[in-house]
């Protein structure tokens, strides 16, 4: 792997899939392919997508349209509560939780990672940490906070007071994350 050690990789995913996420590694050659996959075996044929520099380079929508899938990438508070599927780039991960940040401004990307039933993050290897502090580190030398600032570990979980756990009342039913390797 480029820009992560194989450690940090390891502890990524083995907390990510500790609260039932889904993680895979990915060079930005296969992004496409990859990302893909994962929507067709989850039956997904149309998704909302937050554009990044990243996956407009590894010609990710293109691939995605090539294979049938439809991409919502304007007007996505129309389609995001119909589409089953939601992709967009976050900027940091956190190894010991599993957990990928979004630091956005624009609403549309918060809303493609937490209307679908199914979500796909993607984040740099370069860009995950090891620890919590080590990420409020980064964000406390920001010269400027963004307006949003989501912490996002595996797929939405929520509790009524009798402690009946539900999953996907707030959020997507099932998370996959994909690293992938930077220059």
């Amino acid at each position: 792997m480029k820009s992560i050690t194989d450690d940090l990789y390891e502890s990524f995913k083995k907390n990510l899939e500790s609260v039932n996420g889904h993680c895979i590694h990915a060079s930005k050659e296969d992004l496409g392919k990859v990302i893909t996959e994962l929507f067709k075996e989850h039956g997904i044929d149309s998704i909302s997508l937050f554009e990044s520099p990243m996956l407009k380079e590894a010609g990710v929508i293109p691939t995605l349209q090539q294979n049938g899938i439809t991409v919502h990438t304007d007007h996505i508070r129309l389609y995001a509560e119909t589409d089953k599927g939601g992709l967009s780039e976050a900027q940091h991960g956190i190894a010991e939780l599993g957990t990928i940040v979004q630091e956005q401004d624009d609403v549309d990307g918060r809303i493609v990672a937490t209307m679908p039933e199914y979500y796909i993050g993607i984040v740099k290897g370069s860009t995950i940490v090891p620890t919590y502090d080590d990420m409020f580190d980064i964000l406390s030398e920001m010269q400027k906070i963004p307006n949003y600032v989501g912490f996002i570990t595996g797929p939405s979980r929520t509790a009524d007071i009798e402690c009946v756990g539900t999953v996907g009342v707030h959020g997507p039913i099932e998370v996959s994350i994909v690293v992938v390797d930077d220059e």
